[in-house]
């Protein structure tokens, strides 16, 4: 996967995990990852990935070692989604 196509993953996923804990149920027109995220094998992974990132954030992103968090956590939460 190009760097592109994991930013592009992880989003879908974080977007459908936030979806899902705002009480929205996919439907038909839903894509592949917010239908498939709440019944993943690794959901739970995936959910601690991401309150693991939170608690470390501070709500910007602008140095490197920030840059490498956050792109360390969209390859790992790709990695247990794929």
């Amino acid at each position: 996967m190009t760097e592109k196509e994991v930013k592009d993953r992880a989003e879908q996923i974080i977007e459908a995990l936030s979806a899902l804990s705002l009480g929205r149920e996919p439907n038909l027109l839903s894509g592949e990852v917010f239908k498939t995220l709440s019944d993943h094998p690794n959901f739970i992974g995936i959910k601690n990935a991401y309150i693991d990132y939170l608690q470390s954030f501070d709500g910007k992103v602008d140095a490197p070692e920030d840059i490498k968090n956050l792109f360390d956590f969209r390859m790992k939460i790709v990695s247990l989604f794929e």
